[in-house]
């Protein structure tokens, strides 16, 4: 096959406004709406206004009993931010009213029953893993480092609960649902207190109790003490191998049993389609093996499994412990091919124990020495993409909002700046303070760009990678890799970190005591040696008496705080500028708002007249709803994330990135937030007609022509093909990068199967839509291979119409084993998609002939293009989807299989 500029020969080729926002009749006085206005002093209750005593209406109720049944949920979807951990249900006295509070240490060192904000990692996002095409990897911000990334400093007393939809972008799909409509918004002067007697009240009734939940987290210490308990964290990559007999040299290696187990797996299954496909039975022999090589002196449950592909973690307590621990959540994040891909990620578990949160990450980063800036940004990808849905209202808590956090895993960070034979030679002599002092990881935190304020034990052991498998001798394969420390465990206590920084806190005590960091090297199946550390945990209990006397303390504060005073706030500003926003990537921007008044402000993100969102579906704002108590300050996030959904409307112009949000103060005045952003034309969500049409870069091409022809529709296209009108036979922006693939990567390893990087596709895309190739000589694409590869992956799907037409789509499966029948049904398809389809057929036939270079064989290649040549409008889900998902390799599999001249 050649691929020639030939297949670029060209004939010669030649806004509406967003009503932004409407205005209730109902608005007497626009000056307290106006969004420029400068007061913001709030009017004095009516002199002939009395007071209304507000007073609980039932008793305050006893401590939670945790003897009550709690189901476990599994977390398909990421998104939000908010500080929390454990969930208490409150049995209320003679009632059948139950409150849902949630007990949390914040970053600042301030407990909280409930969702707490103070940190926000580098961006937010609600959709689906299976759409996970959609999520942008990263932030950009001024800080490269991923701890930049990792954390930022907010307010401790800011309450989110937005209702979580595991199915779908909540925040910018529908609205609030538990949200006070237009009629419910009253001064708290005309509320009469928690009387129940109409839906007004019970609306509010649910945030006085929600206040209650953050008074009382603020007490914490006043009615908790600390019960020690023994936890148990292991890893071990098996290098796809089955489960030996027993794992008891591992997990019972203590001589006390622990009382909860942490055992992370990797690899678990190495076969080409695992990354596809969910389905592995390996899963379930580890899982059994697991179990049965607990510690013999205690007795276990299955707290928890979640895996993705190769990687599966698993938690187990002590059965006496089951009705203490509850809250359990799971999550799984792929850093591989277009961000969705689980050959490298993590997976991870978070629960309550007693009143102490948890949350467990089992990471598989990326492999190769020399990747260190990779694996760094797969640790960036999970910390900002691992969300815990709640199933009770409130915002999915990232990984930093626990008071323990517990990272393990095959880091794959290795020993630098050393041959093999000389890291052997100090292993022989036990010279590990040399090879620690060249250790990647320990490198980068001391430098901190990954695992900030993370620990370790001192390594005391031999490195755990590479061994030959069945011995203790090191890689003696071609390869011949180096000795390394891939196999880590590490810990974080986000309690302590915070107070350290808190003036006059109180000193608090380390939660968790490292008694023993060791490998195992009995077990020999693997290349790999399984790791585990040993530790004390001072586990957070609630004292029933004394909790019920704080309750009547603070909620006669409360209600004295809701009669004395009116909610009043500011805003440190009223317009967000954006400025240039581009494809998939991601820009941040931040509103203060500042609590002025004395009672805490609740406020709330509202729709327009009309309007079921909030905000347009390009946005994300970190909170929506909450609270913010008196002479604090919280920073509210706006992201603009522009993906393939919303670029085509972008590109032409019928979409602005333009919106003015109402922010409405629960008691108080709504304030207008106006928001600016220009969006960068991209070849990057664009059709392949218009960009067919295009001679120029998409930069340098009039809106009124990208508007004009992306409206060519399919049969449009099709009607079209006799005209006289001049096209590029397929876009210049496909064979560009084809045609630096082609010539610099057929022979690349792991092509296709390891993702770019971030910065690189942001640069290749900058040339795409700024530069023209050239018709003589080899182009070039900045980055590597890889950030080439993915950038071919994500235009392919960035496409809002496909190679193959969504309205073929069913009739490609119907025909899909028969080669002859679906070669008729695409010649009927229009030139410019036949044109495409047949050229990247003709790519990727290339590739299976250097199978022993990029490890891509015809089948693996079939797999990965499918779902992106064709895929149907709708994404479904369950059997029939992987059933549709396999016809359709077996359609793509048949064309590769075929010599070009068949076709």
């Amino acid at each position: 096959m050649q691929l020639t500029n030939e297949t670029m020969d060209t004939k010669t080729t030649s806004s509406d406004s967003v009503n932004l926002i409407e205005l209730s009749d109902s608005q007497i006085n626009l000056s307290e709406f106006d969004p420029l206005t400068s007061s913001s002093v709030t009017p004095a209750l009516n002199e002939k206004q009395q007071p209304v005593v507000r007073r609980p209406s039932r008793p305050p109720p006893p401590p939670p009993n945790h003897a009550s049944n709690v189901k476990t949920r599994s977390s398909t979807t990421s998104g939000g931010a908010g500080l929390t951990s454990d969930l208490i249900s409150l049995q209320l006295d003679k009632h059948d009213t139950e409150i849902n509070a949630k007990q949390t240490l914040n970053e600042s060192g301030v407990p909280s029953l409930f969702t707490l904000e103070r940190n926000r990692p580098s961006f937010v996002s609600y959709v689906n893993d299976g759409e996970a095409a959609d999520m942008h990897p990263t932030i950009i911000k001024s800080s490269s480092s991923s701890s930049a990334q990792e954390m930022k400093s907010q307010s401790s007393s800011f309450v989110s609960y937005v209702p979580d939809d595991s199915s779908a972008k909540l925040s910018r799909t529908q609205s609030l649902s538990t949200g006070l409509s237009q009629a419910d918004r009253m001064d708290f002067a005309s509320f009469e207190g928690a009387t129940g007697q109409n839906a007004v009240t019970s609306k509010l009734l649910g945030q006085r109790e929600e206040l209650m939940q953050l008074f009382m987290t603020k007490r914490q210490d006043d009615y908790t003490s600390r019960k020690p308990f023994r936890l148990f964290a292991g890893t071990w990559n098996v290098n796809g191998q089955y489960p030996p007999d027993s794992l008891i040299e591992w997990t019972a290696y203590d001589k006390d049993p622990p009382d909860i187990y942490v055992i992370g797996f990797q690899e678990l299954d190495l076969s080409k389609e695992a990354f596809v496909f969910a389905e592995s039975s390996r899963e379930d022999e580890w899982r059994k093996i697991a179990e049965v090589s607990l510690h013999p002196k205690a007795e276990y449950y299955l707290v928890k499994l979640v895996r993705l592909v190769g990687m599966m973690l698993l938690v187990f307590a002590m059965k006496r412990h089951q009705n203490h621990i509850t809250e359990v959540m799971s999550h799984h994040v792929g850093t591989g091919l277009l961000g969705k891909m689980g050959n490298k990620g993590g997976v991870g578990v978070r629960f309550n124990i007693h009143s102490s949160s948890i949350c467990v990450v089992n990471s598989h980063l990326a492999a190769h020495a020399e990747e260190v800036q990779r694996r760094n940004q797969d640790y960036a990808d999970i910390c900002a993409r691992m969300r815990f849905s709640d199933a009770y209202g409130q915002s999915p808590r990232t990984i930093f909002q626990h008071d323990v956090v517990v990272w393990l895993g095959d880091l794959n960070y290795r020993i630098e700046k050393m041959l093999p034979d000389m890291v052997k030679e100090c292993i022989d002599v036990g010279n590990y303070k040399l090879l620690k002092e060249n250790d990647q990881l320990l490198c980068q935190l001391r430098e901190g760009n990954v695992f900030k304020n993370f620990e370790e034990g001192e390594i005391k052991f031999r490195p755990t990678y590479k061994y030959n498998p069945g011995t203790d001798v090191w890689d003696t394969s071609e390869k011949c890799r180096a000795p390394a420390w891939c196999d880590r465990v590490l810990w974080k206590e986000t309690a302590v970190l915070s107070r350290s920084t808190i003036k006059n806190s109180k000193k608090v005590p380390k939660t968790m005591t490292l008694k023993e960091y060791r490998s195992h090297g009995a077990l020999k199946i693997s290349d790999h040696k399984p790791v585990s550390a040993s530790f004390g945990m001072d586990v957070k209990v609630i004292n029933k008496e004394k909790y019920r006397v704080v309750y009547e303390e603070e909620i006669r504060r409360l209600d004295k705080m809701e009669n004395d005073y009116l909610p009043s706030m500011t805003l440190s500003s009223h317009t967000v500028e954006f400025g240039d926003v581009m494809f998939q990537q991601a820009v941040l921007q931040s509103v203060e708002l500042h609590n002025t008044g004395q009672v805490p402000c609740h406020f709330e993100f509202i729709g327009k007249f009309g309007d079921n969102t909030y905000c347009k579906p390009w946005l994300t704002i970190s909170k929506p709803k909450g609270f913010v108590m008196p002479d604090e300050k919280l920073a509210i996030e706006f992201e603009v994330y522009v993906n393939r959904i919303t670029a085509s409307s972008l590109n032409i112009g019928s979409e602005k990135l333009e919106d003015i949000l109402i922010l409405h103060l629960v008691g108080g005045k709504d304030f207008f937030i106006t928001l600016n952003g220009k969006y960068i034309a991209s070849c990057f969500g664009s059709s392949l007609e218009a960009l067919c049409r295009m001679k120029d870069p998409i930069q340098q091409v009039d809106q009124k022509l990208l508007l004009k022809w992306s409206k060519i529709s399919v049969q449009d296209a099709i009607d079209s093909e006799s005209s006289d009108e001049h096209t590029l036979q397929v876009p210049k922006e496909l064979w560009w990068i084809l045609d630096y693939l082609y010539h610099h990567a057929r022979s690349q390893p792991d092509l296709f199967q390891q993702p770019g990087l971030h910065h690189e596709l942001q640069e290749i895309q900058k040339c795409l839509d700024s530069q023209v190739p050239v018709t003589k000589g080899l182009n070039s694409l900045p980055g590597s291979s890889h950030s080439s590869a993915e950038a071919l992956l994500v235009f392919l799907e960035a496409l809002p119409e496909p190679v193959i037409p969504f309205c073929y789509y069913q009739q490609c499966l119907d025909v899909h084993s028969n080669l002859q029948h679906s070669k008729e049904l695409l010649k009927t398809m229009p030139v410019h998609h036949r044109n495409v389809f047949n050229y990247l057929i003709a790519f990727l036939q290339e590739l299976p002939k250097y199978e022993d270079k990029n490890g891509l064989s015809v089948h693996l290649i079939a797999t990965i293009f499918a779902g992106l040549i064709l895929r149907p409008q709708q994404r479904k889900s369950g059997i029939e989807a992987r059933i549709e998902r396999e016809k359709s390799i077996v359609f793509v599999e048949r064309y590769l299989m075929n010599n070009l001249e068949e076709l």
